[in-house]
């Protein structure tokens, strides 16, 4: 067999547009962090509803063209902080019930589908089918949902499913530059975790008038008392739960990650985390270190144990404040006493009556439907539409669509297995899916913002498997040319 059936090593040298266009890519970074900036201190947020969705698209198209890279990492940034820059829309513009801000992270992940149109063909492969699946079953539920529900229901609902999945298949598609995916998504982590643990420390204590006029609008008894140091901390997020499940995969990352940063970001994320009250991410948390614990080396095992500890440091300052270690010892005391919880018995009284509605309409009712026919009120204590990745599934894709998208996970599944320990990010990235997959009945996990982390980091442990293989097949046919992209990637 002859050398030139194996990958090329030039396809794995360091991307050199870096470089070539660094001044074109930082330049477009700094407008879209200058221009809301500019906007919120001049007390005109409220131009933010046009301007945001238009700018990101436009620098997400700039950095697609000339940096995939940059590209995922101002995605990430998109979903971490959008939700705060439309309370800031709403708090200086004047309240709207659906803000065009949020658009931003959709609009502009969904961007990578125009090179992915290019390439469809290449979706006829085995280690593609997981995506095929997926893509299969959205199409289903959305012909399903057109036929009766209203339109913009659904379109809201369908940008929700497919955009998690089309973004993972950009991943892992590019998996020639994971060194550098992994890189600009540690640094997006370290430096977004610190800042919004930070915030969402503040909020708990203080309450911001932002935060708290939003919180009034939209009437959610998920958030807790609408008052300091009883509301749950939501950071810049929508919600507690969603703030709750990032900070999990993040401290999951970090406590993965080397540097003295990583633990002061660890630390206030994982207080982040605990003012949330959400125990279905702390269970996504003990899950994804008991994976940690297990599949780690003896030298990374030590690094998790000092980030670990100074995570326990943070919690017992934290709880010598009487408030703070009031309200955690009551969260915790559930978990004792689960029959006497409110939400334990909601969810389970929510899920025996659904699983019998269901069974009478083993077609589904179409994307859309959970939030047009199951939607529950702010103040209402039943399950929500969002509560379960079971009855989202099934309510939305039927039996039939649930069993390929099930079809597709449980490919996904098969593969991460093959793909064999992986290196230190991949090696979180498993824990992160090992974690949120325990919160499926508690949360929905394959929407929104938890969708795009499960495909992501799901795609970017394929993407280091077969980035490993690609690489032994260059060292063992290229040797010196190894050695030198050894070196480069050293450099960085």
């Amino acid at each position: 067999m002859t050398t030139s059936a194996y990958p090329s090593p030039v396809r794995f040298a360091p991307a050199p547009f870096q470089n070539e266009h660094k001044l074109q890519t930082h330049g477009a970074l700094a407008v879209l962090i200058l221009i809301p900036a500019l906007c919120i201190v001049s007390n005109q947020a409220g131009v933010l509803r046009i301007v945001f969705p238009l700018l990101t698209i436009g620098v997400g198209s700039i950095l697609l063209w000339r940096s995939k890279p940059l590209y995922v990492g101002m995605v990430f940034w998109l979903w971490f902080i959008t939700p705060f820059l439309a309370r800031m829309a709403d708090y200086q513009g004047g309240w709207t019930e659906t803000s065009p801000v949020e658009i931003a992270p959709y609009a502009t992940a969904a961007l990578c589908a125009i090179p992915l149109l290019a390439s469809y063909h290449k979706l006829a492969t085995w280690k593609k089918l997981p995506y095929v699946c997926a893509l299969a079953a959205i199409l289903y539920g959305f012909v399903l949902g057109i036929t009766y529900l209203p339109l913009f229901n659904v379109l809201r609902a369908l940008v929700n499913w497919l955009i998690p999945v089309i973004f993972g298949l950009f991943i892992y598609e590019n998996g020639q530059l994971y060194l550098e995916f992994r890189r600009v998504i540690s640094k997006a982590f370290l430096y977004s975790t610190l800042i919004l643990g930070i915030y969402g420390i503040y909020q708990f204590f203080e309450l911001p008038e932002w935060d708290r006029a939003w919180m009034l609008n939209v009437q959610l008894n998920s958030f807790g008392e609408i008052d300091p140091m009883k509301t749950r901390a939501f950071s810049t997020m929508n919600a507690p739960a969603i703030y709750a499940a990032v900070a999990a995969c993040a401290v999951l990352l970090l406590l993965n990650l080397k540097g003295k940063l990583r633990l002061l970001s660890a630390g206030a994320g994982f207080i982040g985390l605990i003012l949330t009250l959400s125990r279905a991410s702390w269970l996504t948390l003990v899950a994804g270190c008991l994976y940690l614990a297990v599949f780690l080396g003896m030298r990374e095992r030590f690094r998790l144990m000092i980030a670990a500890a100074c995570c326990l440091v943070f919690l017992l300052g934290a709880a010598q404040i009487p408030a703070v270690n009031e309200i955690i010892m009551h969260r915790v005391e559930t978990f004792t006493q689960p029959k006497q919880d409110d939400s334990f018995t909601a969810r389970v009284e929510g899920h025996e009556t659904a699983m019998r509605q269901i069974s009478q309409e083993p077609w589904g009712e179409g994307i859309g439907s959970t939030d047009t026919l199951h939607n529950t009120e702010g103040d209402d204590d039943m399950i929500g539409p969002h509560d379960s990745t079971l009855l989202e599934f099934l309510y939305s894709l039927g039996w039939g669509g649930t069993l390929i998208y099930g079809v597709g996970l449980f490919l996904l599944g098969i593969q991460l297995l093959r793909a064999g320990r992986g290196d230190y990010f991949a090696l979180a990235g498993k824990a992160i899916l090992i974690g949120l997959s325990v919160q499926a009945l508690l949360n929905s996990i394959m929407l929104g913002v938890l969708g795009f982390m499960v495909w992501t980091f799901a795609s970017m442990c394929l993407a280091q498997a077969e980035h490993a293989e690609n690489i032994k097949k260059v060292s063992e046919y290229y040797p010196d040319e190894a050695r030198v992209l050894d070196a480069a990637w050293g450099s960085r």
